[in-house]
């Protein structure tokens, strides 16, 4: 091969990149079809709720437990809530490509805007530190408020959750992917490179659990703007809570069958000196 091929080649493999991801997207997409059902219905009610909050200013809009508008709380819960579902959405589109290591990040950042979200409607103090450009500490500040109160979330569970994103954020050799590159593979950049399914089935139900939150607080919050606004936005948030639960045991059952085929495959792989 000539010394001019090479920047040819490189640039026909660059520009298919985009063609790549979306054969991958193609393929993902129809096994996820159940996951992508219910993320559409949750993203379906978060969106009614942002237009209808769109037609209420903060200074009118009576938060649930709240006798009177919080303006300073409200401007704080609406921005956190618009910046969780922008990221879910995203990390959503990455998943069906397949680019979990990048995916990853993303679903951390989505956790720690919907943790404060909690925090913040919970301890209203939270916000307005928020509001002021003060540091509020996940690790602290948050996880604390959350866990005393009923509607927020044990201390254990949100420590091991932030561990999981965390530990997943970072270069991680359990979680990126071998490229094997040189060694059977050519060309390993973009989505041409098959993710783990196992893997792929736990992000989904991970991200599937955030929508799970997600909903349903804003839901609450929200509650006495959006019944007047559509006495029948239960109907809407009923069925996606349903739907979800039935897709969360669907997408347990599917990790736990391909965790054990890989670490077969594995296993064969092992025996033949691969």
């Amino acid at each position: 091969m000539t010394a001019d091929t090479w920047p040819k080649k490189a640039e026909t493999q660059y520009f298919a990149l985009a063609g790549y991801a979306e054969m991958r997207q193609s393929v993902l997409a129809r096994m996820l079809q159940r996951y992508v059902t219910v993320t559409d219905l949750y993203g379906k009610l978060i969106c009614e709720v942002t237009l209808i909050l769109g037609q209420s200013k903060p200074e009118t809009t009576v938060i649930t437990s709240h006798q009177s508008p919080n303006v300073q709380l409200d401007i704080t819960l609406r921005d956190l809530m618009a910046d969780t579902f922008d990221i879910l959405f995203e990390a959503r589109a990455l998943i069906l490509k397949g680019k979990l290591e990048i995916a990853y990040p993303l679903a951390r950042r989505a956790y720690e805007s919907l943790s404060l979200m909690d925090a913040c409607y919970l301890d209203p103090k939270l916000a307005k530190r928020w509001m002021s450009g003060k540091e509020v500490v996940l690790n602290k500040d948050v996880r604390s408020t959350l866990g005393k109160h009923l509607f927020g979330e044990l201390e254990e569970k949100t420590r091991a959750l932030h561990k999981f994103f965390t530990d997943f954020s970072h270069p991680n050799r359990k979680m990126m992917a071998q490229r094997c590159l040189g060694n059977g593979n050519e060309f390993v950049l973009g989505a041409v490179g098959i993710p783990s399914l196992a893997l792929l089935a736990d992000y989904a139900l991970k991200t599937l659990d955030l929508w799970f939150w997600f909903a349903a607080l804003v839901s609450w919050i929200y509650l006495p703007v959006i019944s007047e606004a559509n006495p029948i936005f239960k109907e809407g948030y009923d069925e996606a809570t349903t739907t979800a639960k039935e897709v969360a045991s669907f997408l347990v059952e599917q990790f736990n069958l391909t965790l054990r085929q890989e670490k077969a495959q594995q296993i064969r792989d092992r025996s033949h000196g691969r």
